[in-house]
C-alpha cells in the first residue's frame, strides 16, 4: 500500500490530527511509494505516522520492535 495526498488527509482528518505543510511531504515522501522488498500495510502507515509525528522521525523498515527488545530472562512467568 502507498499513500496519496487524498489518503492522506482522510486519515488527518479521521484522526482529527492537523499536519504542518512540512510534514505531509515528509510523510508522503517516505509514504508515496513501496519500500522494496518490503510493502507498507495501512497499520504500518499509521503506526510510522504516530511515532513520526510524537518523536520527529519514522523507524527504518528493516527494523523491527523485536530487535530492541532483548528476550525475557529463563523463569519469567506472566
Amino acid at each position: 500500500m502507498t499513500l496519496t495526498k487524498k489518503d492522506l488527509r482522510a486519515w488527518q482528518e479521521n484522526m482529527l490530527v492537523l499536519l504542518s505543510e512540512s510534514q505531509k511531504v515528509a510523510i508522503l515522501d517516505r509514504f508515496g511509494t513501496e519500500p522494496e522488498p518490503y510493502v507498507w500495510t495501512e497499520q504500518d502507515i499509521a503506526e510510522q505516522i504516530r511515532i513520526f509525528l510524537d518523536h520527529g522521525c519514522f523507524v527504518k523498515p528493516e527494523c523491527s520492535y523485536s530487535d530492541k527488545v532483548p528476550p525475557l530472562p529463563p523463569g519469567v512467568d506472566f
